[in-house]
């Protein structure tokens, strides 16, 4: 099935001045070392888009020039190059190929420009060897892209007659760069005809929706007043019950008040039907002025059948592409960010997903690898997941290449889970190809899926099984002005977190609470999952008082593969609300998504959660003391157990000096013995002793029913994340590592679980 390119040419005319924009404008920033780390992966991304939406589009000057010039910024990248003048110069008349290339698509539908001279140059400076600089296409490329505005041509058209052309050539910046706007268009006859559609422009729209939104503010104002009046309904009620006890009450006055009281009646049953249909009209309204944004997804899908076939037949492979619900509707913006991320999770599955037809076969495959795209409404987001029955992702390649390349040491490497180093995968230049080719190898798709998904606020999950396949679930808004979302209270304040990013809701007991290295955390689904607080990721300085200590809500956050236990103060069921830009004074703090009016007038943010994950990480303990979870327990005695008699009697002293009654044992064995035949608060223990190791000896005390309530805490100079988990897994409630030990963090740990010695 061939692709009508006519379709696409003017928004990828569109798409490809504003990239060449972006290179051009950063250029200059990364030469004088503004910033030079994330604009030059912004201005790869941006070369990366261009090359290739040109090759899904046949467009082989543009895709193979962008490439060269790729191939000059990842050297850059590498510190195998510099940018001197010359290098500058070169990529600047480059960069006036591209223009002019697309100028002649403009005209001709085909970019016809000898772009041979430039990549030839382009590739002898990435290989830092001798190279020329090129500037003849530079006075064309300004020619081309200089024409008169469509006003001016309109202008030109009134003087000169209907099929006169601008000077310079077409137009091909805003508005005016697609084709149903040329200038070349015959006026219109003067005959009446009869249209079902008009034109209208996505800005027109914009200020609909605002003003859509605004009306708002009339639903909640007539619900206030329907619940006003309702109060004044029942102070009447309330005096007429009273009138009906008085015997000396006047008849005629009764009488009156009588009127009063149904005249009462009507008023309140009208304002309230008025707050009603204000709320059903409000949103139908919005509903249409939004609807006029929407466009099928398959206005980006329908293009793929044959780019999935041409792709796999140039890299040898056979894919078999599936489509579904590619009916359904979404924002014209988000369609046009979800093109890039289509096409690089689509280039991706087919280059280092599925496999060549001999190695399928000898995996017990068919030869033929499924690709799936599928695309479905669920909870006021649009659900779309990516899969194919490739190979899957390689977790030890993904391994090695994050210690070899710098970005973490192998020690902390080997401690990480699968989840862990499927991240990695996002990050700028970060691929584990052995080849760079047109198609992929540089590390910069998967970095443009995340900061495309995040400009969205949506949300991305791998699921990958090595050898099985790979399939990315990717979470978006239908519009970037409505939201579903749980309102929720943190210290005080009302918050709005996005439906896209919540796994589910718990109310936990804080017994569940977890700390491991004065961190706390809780387990879900089989695994220990971290624990923070909402109130002390936004620095709210005045937290509610009077909270419940017994229980806390925690919302489970999955973005990416990341996944974090978010406490709150309370949680609502979800809902829909209509979204609102940030007012400028926010915008800098990142950490919101918009603004939402809530029933009481009150400004109400949503919260961008993949901000308030990386602002999560960056906390280093939690004070419990402040957020007033300390048990109210009164315990005493605590069992000591370590093979290390110095150790035995340092834990000791430093207990006995607070109050405690402190018993002892050498191993394991021991300890189990001694806590079978007196009642104690605490177990402290080591893990490497002869007989029985603290492992056990910790799996023995939850097992046995008499013990299963005894806090204990991990003294250990085993220190991996490995050991860390294993041991909560078991069911200790506090670790704490040897080499960073001390009376403070031994006496923080003993108050939080039992309290004071004399409690």
């Amino acid at each position: 099935m061939a692709i009508d390119r006519d379709k696409y040419i003017g928004k990828f005319i569109d798409e490809g001045l504003e990239n060449i924009r972006v290179v051009e404008t950063l250029l200059f920033d990364i030469k004088e070392d503004i910033s030079v780390e994330d604009d030059l992966a912004t201005l790869l991304r941006s070369l990366h888009t261009l090359k290739g939406t040109a090759r899904m589009l046949e467009f082989k000057r543009i895709e193979s020039l962008s490439h060269a010039l790729e191939s000059v910024f990842i050297a850059f990248k590498e510190q195998r190059i510099g940018l001197t003048d010359n290098a500058v110069k070169l990529a600047l008349a480059s960069l006036d190929m591209l223009k002019a290339g697309l100028g002649t698509i403009q005209q001709t539908k085909d970019d016809g420009i000898d772009t041979g001279p430039y990549e030839k140059e382009l590739a002898a400076l990435a290989a830092n060897e001798d190279f020329a600089v090129i500037g003849a296409e530079r006075e064309k490329a300004v020619q081309i892209l200089s024409g008169e505005t469509q006003a001016g041509a309109e202008s030109k058209t009134g003087e000169s007659g209907e099929n006169a052309e601008p000077a310079g050539g077409p137009d091909i910046s805003g508005e005016a760069s697609r084709p149903e706007h040329s200038v070349k268009a015959a006026l219109p006859k003067k005959e009446t005809v009869k249209t079902e559609s008009i034109r209208i422009s996505l800005d027109k729209i914009d200020a609909i929706i605002r003003s859509a939104a605004s009306l708002q503010s009339l639903e909640i104002t007539a619900k206030s007043i329907a619940m006003e009046t309702a109060g004044l309904n029942e102070l009447v009620r309330d005096y007429s019950r009273l009138l009906k006890t008085r015997k000396d009450a006047d008849s005629r006055f009764l009488r009156e008040f009588r009127k009063l009281e149904r005249l009462q009646n009507r008023i309140t049953q009208s304002i309230r039907n008025y707050a009603i249909d204000t709320g059903k009209y409000t949103k139908d309204a919005y509903d249409s002025v939004i609807s006029l944004r929407m466009l099928p997804i398959s206005t980006i899908l329908d293009a793929y059948p044959r780019y999935v076939y041409d792709l796999s037949a140039e890299l040898g492979k056979k894919t078999q592409l599936t489509i579904t619900g590619k009916e359904n509707e979404i924002d014209k913006n988000i369609i046009e960010t979800l093109q890039d991320v289509f096409l690089h999770m689509v280039r991706n599955s087919i280059d280092h997903g599925i496999e060549r037809p001999e190695d399928r076969q000898a995996a017990g495959k068919d030869e033929t690898g499924q690709l799936v795209i599928s695309c479905s409404r669920e909870s006021g987001s649009m659900k779309i997941v990516i899969s194919d029955d490739g190979r899957g992702i390689d977790h030890e390649s993904i391994r090695k290449k994050a210690v070899d390349s710098g970005y973490i040491t192998e020690a902390a490497a080997a401690a990480l889970s699968k989840e862990d180093l499927v991240g990695f995968i996002f990050q700028s230049g970060f691929s584990t190809s052995k080849t760079v080719s047109n198609i992929s190898g540089r590390g910069v798709g998967m970095d443009a899926v995340r900061s495309s998904i995040e400009r969205l606020k949506g949300s991305i999950i791998v699921d990958t099984v090595q050898g099985k396949g790979a399939a990315f679930t990717i979470m978006v808004p239908l519009s970037i002005a409505a939201l579903m979302g749980f309102p929720c209270t943190a210290g005080g304040m009302k918050f709005i977190i996005p439906a896209n990013f919540v796994d589910t809701i718990l109310l936990i007991k804080q017994e569940e609470i977890i700390t491991i290295v004065d961190r706390p955390e809780i387990k879900y689904q089989d695994r220990i999952i971290k624990l923070y607080y909402l109130e002390q990721i936004l620095g709210i300085q005045n937290p509610a008082a009077n909270k419940d200590n017994s229980a806390i809500f925690v919302v489970i956050i999955h973005v990416y593969d990341d996944i974090i236990a978010l406490a709150v103060d309370g949680v609502n069921s979800m809902r829909s609300v209509i979204l609102k830009p940030v007012p400028p004074f926010m915008e800098a703090a990142g950490v919101f998504s918009g603004i939402v009016l809530s029933e009481d007038y009150e400004m109400v943010s949503a919260l961008h959660m993949p901000t308030i994950i990386k602002m999560a990480k960056r906390i280093k303990s939690i004070d419990f003391k402040k957020r007033d979870f300390e048990y109210k327990k009164h315990r005493k005695a605590i069992l000591v157990v370590d093979d290390s008699l110095p150790t035995r009697e340092i834990e000791s002293e430093i207990l006995q000096t607070e109050g405690y009654a402190v018993d002892t044992a050498a191993d394991g064995a021991d300890a189990l013995k001694a806590a079978k035949n007196k009642r104690y608060d605490l177990i402290c223990t080591d893990l490497n002793m002869p007989q029985m190791d603290g492992f056990m000896l910790t799996d023995n005390i939850r097992k046995n029913e008499d013990l299963s309530a005894i806090p204990v805490i991990v003294i250990s100079s085993r220190e991996s994340e490995e050991d860390q988990k294993r041991a909560a897994m078991l069911g200790a409630s506090r670790y704490i590592v040897k080499n960073s030990f001390n009376n403070h963090n031994l006496l923080t740990a003993v108050r939080e679980l039992i309290g004071d010695a004399n409690g």
